[in-house]
């Protein structure tokens, strides 16, 4: 699930460097003061939208289609423990931003995004007790999420450095919402074909008590990740360098 923030950190990114000092020639520079400022910065979003497949090196953007992350892991106690590494995430630049509101003055942001579709392919290593499950294994992981909803928050305070105001943002709050989710595990039992086929219908058929168990979890590593993601940007650039 963290990688599914890594989209929402994308979008976050987008939007607060669309404005910075040497930007590309087909973004829209954005004023401050600009009672439309959040049109202007979706319209950005939307320069951008064609080039997000590949990536935007002048921008810092990874290519989103796969975007590649190395590991993330979720610990749910001394219960459950899993990692996932060679993260493989598709379709990460087809996005709905749904909402996008904006105070800089009071330093708040508030955005939510709609992924259609994704795929996330990993490689696993599962160990602990899951509802009546106890997992121990590890394999290639392939999984389709549909009508992933995530909303971002965040809560800015300033400081000063070198005469100049900069932004040190901090978790105000962070929901994700799944309309569906399938996953495959490969390899659970090793090579018992039928216990791994039976395991997976398990773990699918209760997937929706299995993602409210790991909840809290997941939205800490989702959290984490999105927010030292976007304070590296901000502690680069002060605000008057950010937007006109």
């Amino acid at each position: 699930m963290s990688k599914v923030a890594y989209g929402i950190f994308v979008v976050a990114f987008v939007i607060h460097c669309a404005t910075a000092k040497g930007l590309p020639s087909f973004l829209k520079l954005c004023k401050r003061k600009d009672p439309n400022l959040h049109n202007c910065i979706i319209e950005n979003v939307e320069l951008l939208r064609p080039k997000l497949k590949q990536g935007v090196p002048e921008l810092f953007i990874p290519p989103l289609d796969p975007l590649v992350i190395p590991e993330a892991t979720l610990n749910s106690g001394a219960q459950f423990k899993a990692t996932f590494k060679d993260i493989q995430m598709y379709n990460t630049d087809n996005f709905d931003l749904k909402s996008f509101d904006v105070d800089l003055d009071k330093h708040h942001i508030n955005v939510k995004i709609l992924f259609p579709l994704l795929r996330i392919k990993s490689i696993y290593n599962i160990n602990g007790r899951l509802l009546v499950l106890n997992l121990d294994g590890k394999g290639p992981a392939d999984g389709n999420y549909t009508n992933v909803e995530a909303s971002l928050a965040l809560k800015g305070t300033p400081f000063h450095k070198n005469n100049k105001e900069y932004v040190s943002w901090e978790k105000e709050k962070i929901d994700i919402n799944i309309g569906k989710i399938n996953l495959l595990f490969e390899r659970l039992f090793g090579d018992n074909k039928e216990l791994n086929e039976r395991t997976n219908k398990v773990i699918n058929e209760n997937i929706d008590t299995i993602i409210g168990e790991l909840q809290p979890v997941i939205q800490q590593v989702v959290s984490d990740f999105v927010f030292n993601l976007v304070n590296r940007i901000f502690a680069k650039y002060a605000l008057s360098e950010l937007f006109l």
